[in-house]
């Protein structure tokens, strides 16, 4: 293939795309082809083809990505057009197939699924290879060897508190007491057993209580909000939970603002290294924190939660003014009946007594 290659790894893939993607398209379709580009890298045999018992097919895609079949077809000729794609197998019908008399006869094939071969173009991987020659041997030093690494899935753009498995692979490497900042691995001597989750719902108040709700957004945030430490997190979400914020409050807060609009991407991309990603993380996280409360911390707009609420006491008020209404106003409680001097009850009255008496006497004369 002349200026093609098929992809070393998924990972160069992905940023291929994400490379050409930001040159050329817009935020819409940009996103869309990372996802698509996503989904055809997760269902590909170890000769980087998509295989379709693993759901590489249209609909599949389509509703993976979120758009309809000819949105997949307009991005698959986009990724053939920018040498991201080879059609290996063109997808087929028994009634589009030859041979068939368009559907009269059955060759037992059934529906055909296309397949494709992820490529990179030469040059970029000329470039990445032009940039790690050019790589100053002294880094190489401080790397422990031997280290395995493993390529880290690409970003999606929004918080989710509803991921049930972390995605995110784990980068094993060396333990030792030094800090090799260069070497990507962590350290894995330490085992950490099952913690309690912080309760969506529930506000932290402590110090340590926000840091268990920032560690469980973090684990329900793998792929955005987990590439910050529990304590930046804890840091740039202080005021909303001074704030009354839950959990569940503070992801509604970064997916949406307090008008209800949707935000765009969260992360700035891969391509732009873990530094810079964290340094886009976090102004973006300080950013839309702003607009729901201010410097001091005194509340800008009601979280979700709260607004839940005020809908319910509103929803329940308004039913009381319908049966009062239909019913009446009721008594208030200060027009009681007077009260009853226990000692008159006591004594019987003066009628009583007398009818008592003349009864009495008319038993004894009998």
């Amino acid at each position: 293939m002349d200026g093609r290659r098929i992809a070393p790894t998924r990972a160069a893939f992905l940023d291929a795309v994400d490379y050409l993607a930001r040159t050329t398209c817009n935020r819409q379709r940009h996103r869309n082809l990372m996802r698509l580009a996503w989904q055809l890298a997760t269902r590909t045999d170890a000769t980087m083809m998509t295989v379709p018992k693993r759901g590489a097919t249209w609909d599949v895609l389509a509703e993976e990505v979120g758009v309809s079949r000819r949105t997949i077809a307009y991005l698959l000729a986009w990724m053939r057009e920018h040498q991201l794609l080879i059609t290996v197998t063109t997808g087929s019908t028994p009634r589009t197939r030859p041979g068939s008399l368009w559907g009269h006869v059955d060759d037992g094939l059934g529906n055909l699924a296309a397949e494709y071969s992820l490529i990179v173009p030469a040059e970029l991987l000329a470039n990445d290879v032009d940039e790690l020659e050019a790589a100053e041997p002294e880094e190489e030093e401080d790397v422990p060897w031997p280290v395995d690494t493993v390529a880290e899935r690409p970003t999606f753009s929004h918080v989710s508190g509803h991921v049930e498995e972390v995605c995110t692979p784990a980068v094993w490497g060396c333990s030792s007491e030094r800090s090799f900042p260069n070497a990507s691995a962590r350290d894995s001597s330490e085992t950490t057993g099952p913690t309690r989750s912080w309760p969506r719902h529930e506000t932290p108040r402590s110090r340590r209580d926000q840091l268990a709700a920032c560690e469980r957004l973090r684990q329900g945030n793998a792929l955005t909000l987990g590439i910050l430490s529990a304590k930046d997190l804890r840091s740039l979400l202080r005021l909303l939970f001074v704030a009354g914020f839950t959990v569940a409050d503070v992801e509604h807060a970064l997916n949406r603002m307090p008008d209800g609009q949707h935000w765009g991407d969260i992360d700035p991309g891969r391509l732009a290294g873990t530094v810079e990603r964290k340094r886009g993380m976090r102004a973006r996280i300080r950013h839309r924190v702003g607009l729901w409360v201010d410097a001091d911390g005194a509340p800008l707009a009601r979280s979700a939660s709260q607004q839940a609420e005020d809908a319910e006491v509103a929803m329940w008020r308004a039913q009381e003014r319908r049966l009062s209404v239909i019913w009446g106003t009721p008594e208030s409680v200060d027009q009681a009946a007077p009260v009853v001097d226990m000692g008159e009850w006591r004594t019987p009255p003066a009628e009583y007594l007398a009818v008592r008496a003349a009864l009495r006497a008319l038993k004894e004369g009998a």
